[in-house]
C-alpha cells in the first residue's frame, strides 16, 4: 500500500499495530503466514476489501490465515509479542471472546 514504509521484520506485532493506528481504515490482524519453507505466527494489517498489508515482510507470504483483533487487544511497547502467544491476553480472549 502506498505510503506505508517497511518496518523491522522482527517486530511484526508492534509494527502492524502502529500501522493500524496511522491508517485507521486498516484492521490489525494476527495469525499464521505460510511461505514455501514454513508456517509462522505473524501479524499484519487487513484492508477493508480483504487485501493483506504486511509492513514487515517485503516479499509477503504465500498464504495468510488470521483473525482481526479489536483495539483493546493490541500489543504495546515494550513488548514485541502477539496477542495470540501472550498468556495474559490469550486467556482474556479465550474466556471473554471477541
Amino acid at each position: 500500500m502506498a505510503g506505508i514504509q517497511p518496518r523491522p521484520e522482527e517486530e511484526c506485532f508492534t509494527s502492524a499495530a502502529a500501522v493500524e493506528r496511522e491508517y485507521p481504515h486498516l484492521a490489525y490482524t494476527e495469525g499464521f503466514v505460510s511461505t514455501d519453507r514454513c508456517v509462522v505466527l505473524h501479524a499484519w494489517c487487513t484492508a477493508p476489501d480483504g487485501r493483506v498489508i504486511d509492513p514487515t515482510w517485503p516479499g509477503g507470504g504465500s498464504a495468510y490465515l488470521g483473525i482481526r483483533l479489536p483495539a483493546d487487544l493490541r500489543p504495546c511497547a515494550p513488548h514485541h509479542w502477539g496477542v495470540l502467544e501472550a498468556p495474559d491476553t490469550l486467556y482474556q480472549l479465550l474466556s471473554n471472546g471477541l
